[in-house]
């Protein structure tokens, strides 16, 4: 501060003489020092702008060099993307950090695959004219591929060397991949695990001669282990005895993996528990055994479920479920269940103005279920019910009865079901009256299930049979009988996308004392709709009868079919931009119908195109269009609207249908 004092003195002091002798030199000087400066200042103004400018866009990437993989191959594995079609608000930029990873896990994905020399390099950032994109240009050197030439193994005397070299990895021709050895070296002690073989030691070599490997493994068996002792731990509402009869292994005999693994899927098929595992402790060489523990986590044993749903314009649904998993402790299940279906729109048809509220279906149910029937592995249930069902209109199917039915587990794949039941049915049609009979059923249920999520599959399939048969010995007044068959198949495309068909089949007849009378209307066939053939109404496929309705007027009304044909062709895919936020579409290509019974049906009756007014009941509907899905974890609520091929005079130009879950 003293020093600035002193000079502005001077400063001040000066002034008079500046003034007079050296004010034009000194704003001269200025002047040209200001010239001679201002390229400077105007050049760091110009960093400085620059290096506050964004990134460019991503216009493209281009790969060159690249043989053994193609373009579509290498840029999935890149986080840096090339902008969508449909990238229109939000377009990539580049960042430079990201593509210098991205750089170096391709080189990685190279190296791991045998191209131990590979090279991958940002060849260049090329600036388009307008500045704003750039290409990114990549270069690959990949070399020639290291490969295993043989896999050699010393067996310890208990495995063949081809048994030994199945399912393995690395094997002769393919790229050398140092990484997958250890994967090779644990299926390799899997396979003795399977012979309780538990001490196995497995010791592996890799000699490189140029590009080619050979791999060698020393395998020491080791004794056979026996279980000496079980341990169940975590159980603490679940009796012992109740974990104990899911197992399939026992004291004394050789711990095999696979026993294992079919015991940890039985307790978790109890439902009784979150976690199940099998663990081997305290392994002991020298007496050759081990103890094993059967560590659980149990599930709250009471639960109360509620949801809520809309099935296109007939209506609401309401579920309530109150019950017990685990009834003291013992494994068996007791619940009470209600579901309630209210019509919103009169007729079914969405028109504010027909606005109707009434309750067009209704279920009550008292379930009770235990597995291990007299000590089998059938899982025994009883379930008794009341129920009231208005969805066909103008006919009323009330029903209230009893059912008791057993599950077998014939793989983990496959289930078969035996059920019988005993109802007593009271139908009121407005024209008829009520009828009263009883039902009297047995059903026999075989099928197997391949798909990767129940809920909505990607790949895999799904197929059944089903028989029923009704009266004759089991007595009651409704003889008939029926069968049905479906099958479903997923095919993945891609990550995201799935093809999936369908196709059912059903026939049912009378005999007896019902061959007069058909078979009754709660066991016909009813078609058309959101979850058969859209772009109809519900249930208005098939054969129909003149009834009279409420209020006194005649009414074609579907009565249902003896005989079913459904056919169902979908492509699900995601939707640009929205599937992050759990968006996807569909379309689809849907046909079927019902008849009166199987000798209706007619070659003609599935010619693809007719006139309105030639169209009749019995003909095969077609029917395109597209959907709308909102994923859930519960599975999507599907919104789908279907255009008639085949349209009678009562036919809609399209219909909108509404519900929760894929079709199929």
């Amino acid at each position: 501060m003293l020093a600035i004092r002193v000079s502005t003195r001077k400063v001040v002091a000066d002034k008079t003489a500046l003034r007079t002798d050296t004010t034009p030199w000194v704003c001269a000087i200025a002047i040209l020092s200001l010239l001679l400066t201002l390229p400077e200042l105007v050049s760091a103004q110009e960093v400085d702008v620059s290096s506050k400018r964004k990134e460019p866009f991503i216009s493209r990437i281009v790969i060159n060099g690249n043989e053994s993989f193609t373009d579509k191959d290498l840029k999935q594995l890149m986080t840096t993307k090339e902008p969508s079609f449909f990238a229109v608000f939000k377009k990539p930029r580049v960042n430079r950090e990201v593509l210098r990873r991205d750089i170096a896990g391709l080189e990685a994905f190279y190296h791991s695959n045998g191209f131990l020399e590979a090279r991958v390099e940002l060849e260049k950032l090329r600036i388009l004219e307008d500045q704003a994109f750039a290409d990114i240009i990549i270069s690959v050197e990949e070399g020639e591929p290291t490969r295993v030439e043989r896999v050699d193994f010393e067996t310890g005397g208990v495995l063949r060397a081809q048994e030994l070299a199945k399912g393995l990895h690395m094997r002769p021709g393919v790229p050398f991949n140092p990484s997958l050895i250890n994967t090779d070296v644990y299926t390799i002690k899997r396979k003795h695990f399977e012979k309780g073989l538990l001490a196995v030691e497995v010791d592996d070599s890799v000699s490189v001669e140029g590009k080619r490997v050979a791999v060698f493994y020393r395998i020491t068996p080791g004794p056979v282990i026996k279980i000496r002792d079980i341990e169940i731990r975590g159980n603490r509402l679940t009796k012992d005895f109740i974990v104990e009869k899911e197992l399939v292994f026992k004291q004394g005999e050789a711990f095999r993996l696979a026993k294992a693994v079919e015991t940890q899927r039985n307790l978790f098929e109890t439902g009784l528990f979150t976690e199940a595992e099998i663990i081997p402790e305290d392994l002991d060489i020298e007496s050759q055994t081990v103890d094993i523990v059967v560590r659980v986590r149990e599930r709250k044993s009471a639960y109360f479920e509620f949801g809520f749903g809309v099935g296109n314009v007939l209506g609401s649904r309401v579920i309530g479920e109150w019950g017990d998993r685990n009834l003291f402790g013992t494994g068996r299940r007791l619940g009470l269940k209600a579901e309630y279906s209210v019509g919103i729109f009169e007729g079914g048809e969405f028109d504010f103005e027909s606005f109707d509220p009434r309750v067009k279906f209704y279920r009550y149910d008292l379930e009770f279920g235990q597995r291990h029937f007299l000590g089998t592995k059938v899982f025994l249930g009883f379930n008794a019910f009341l129920e009231k069902d208005a969805t066909v209109e103008p006919i009323v199917v009330r029903s209230r009865g009893f059912a008791v039915g057993g599950v077998r587990h014939l793989s983990p794949r496959t289930d078969v079901v035996l059920r019988l039941s005993d109802a007593r049915i009271k139908r009121e049609v407005p024209d008829v009256g009520a009828e009263k009979s009883t039902t009297r059923l047995i059903a026999s249920t075989i099928s197997h299930d391949t798909r990767d999520f129940i809920l909505d599959p990607h790949r895999g399939g799904y197929r059944d049979l089903r028989l029923e048969i009704a009266g004759g010995i089991l007595g009651g007044e409704n003889d008939f009988y029926t069968a049905n068959t479906a099958l479903q198949k997923y095919w993945g495309i891609g990550r995201s996308t799935t093809f999936a068909i369908r196709g059912r089949v059903g026939y049912a007849d009378a005999y007896g004392s019902s061959k007069e009378r058909g078979v009754p209307v709660e066991n016909r066939y009813f078609t058309g709709g959101g979850n058969s053939v859209r772009g109809y109404r519900e249930n208005s496929l098939g054969p129909t009868e003149e009834i009279e309705t409420s209020t006194g007027e005649l009414e074609e009304t579907a009565v249902g079919g003896e005989f079913l044909l459904v056919t169902n062709a979908e492509l699900r895919f995601p939707l640009p931009l929205l599937s992050r936020f759990r968006f996807s579409a569909a379309t689809f290509f849907d046909g079927g119908n019902s008849w009166r019974d199987i000798e209706s049906v007619d070659l003609r009756d599935f010619r693809p195109f007719a006139d309105r007014e030639e169209v009749a009941e019995k003909d095969f509907r077609y029917s395109v269009g597209f959907g709308i899905r909102y994923n859930t974890p519960v599975g999507p609520i599907r919104l789908d609207m279907g255009f008639p091929i085949k349209r009678d005079e009562s036919t809609d130009r399209y219909r909108l249908h509404l519900s929760l879950g894929q079709i199929f």
